[in-house]
């Protein structure tokens, strides 16, 4: 599987929002693109979906920016991924000459589906509450070897 930028751009711009929008601030595509070394034009093509999706909302203003829409416990993996490309959890499957053909059956229904199956429940258990925890996490170990 590959992911495309957009999707790991928009990832990275959720995660730093549900971080970074606490206590009622919000967070602008710039202080994101600083953070992460993202493109500015790029990511501001990118939010757009997020928002659509319910998943962040902007705020308007002298303070205007980003916060996510709902509680961070709402907000699974699998939303953030098919708000941003609805691709990435689709079954995978062999797209065989032969539909008959009794392996690529097998193949099909043994692996691809149980792996993709697998996949969709795996980002359906994780919550951008727990990924933004982790990063918190990760974040405070890095800035404290810092130093």
């Amino acid at each position: 599987m590959k992911i495309s930028t957009k999707v790991e751009f928009g990832i990275m711009a959720i995660i730093d929002i549900a971080v970074y929008s606490q206590n009622g601030c919000s967070v602008t595509a710039p202080d994101i693109a600083k953070r992460h070394n993202i493109s500015k034009k790029y990511l501001e093509q990118i939010l757009p979906s997020l928002t659509s999706a319910n998943l962040i909302r902007g705020q308007k203003g002298l303070n205007g920016g980003y916060v996510v829409a709902r509680d961070l416990s709402k907000i699974t993996f699998k939303d953030i991924l098919n708000a941003l490309d609805t691709r990435v959890l689709n079954d995978v499957y062999f797209d065989s000459r032969d539909k008959n053909d009794m392996m690529t059956e097998l193949i099909n229904d043994r692996l691809w589906s149980a792996m993709s199956s697998y996949l969709q429940n795996y980002a359906e258990s994780i919550t951008l509450a727990e990924i933004a925890e982790h990063y918190k996490q990760n974040e405070i170990i890095a800035q404290a070897k810092a130093v």
